[in-house]
């Protein structure tokens, strides 16, 4: 075997420092991206409303990065008018609504899956006709009986698509909302 002279050691030292500094300046300047943090952002709201995947990104990124509300706020502004208007979609109220209520979400887990979702957990009363119980974004679980949940579904149904959208978000977000939201839809009559 060949000896490693203190030569090429010390060669081998600086190289690797070199790559770490190169690096942290790179995630210093915006080039490298903060992909844990936008992966968790986007397990808890996969689409904020943007016409391409790209744009959900950067709003998820944006997400991750803020500070506060108004740090998102011009983060989403600044968004909007980069590219050439490119994502000028994220100055809509529904995307901005979006992010902010990923911005302020306690869940925990794998929000993505279908049986995650407020309806998919509402419609599985139709089939079962039991009572059972239905897990919000912060993983506490509440008993429902089985024909007010089909009254609620069937309410969320005959609305359209944004009001539907608005709605099991606020059944979804926590068990304090839930409750609020599920009595309120319980007293419209169909």
């Amino acid at each position: 075997m060949a000896k490693i002279t203190a030569k090429e050691i010390e060669k081998i030292l600086t190289t690797d420092g070199r790559t770490k500094l190169f690096k942290e300046k790179l995630k210093k300047l915006g080039y490298v991206k903060d992909a844990k943090e936008v992966s968790a952002v986007m397990e808890k709201t996969a689409d904020f409303g943007m016409m391409s995947d790209g744009g959900n990104k950067k709003i998820a990124r944006a997400v991750a990065k803020a500070k506060n509300e108004k740090d998102l706020l011009a983060k989403i502004d600044k968004i909007s008018t980069m590219s050439g208007g490119k994502y000028s979609e994220a100055q809509e109220d529904e995307v901005i609504d979006r992010a902010i209520d990923a911005f302020n979400s306690k869940a925990q887990g794998m929000q993505l899956r279908p049986d995650a979702n407020m309806l998919m957990q509402l419609r599985k009363f139709t089939d079962t006709k039991r009572n059972g119980e239905v897990r919000t974004d912060d993983m506490k679980k509440t008993k429902v009986k089985f024909k007010d949940a089909i009254k609620v579904h069937d309410i969320l149904m005959a609305v359209k698509a944004p009001i539907r959208d608005k709605y099991s978000r606020l059944l979804q977000k926590d068990s304090k909302s839930f409750k609020k939201t599920f009595n309120d839809l319980l007293k419209i009559k169909i």
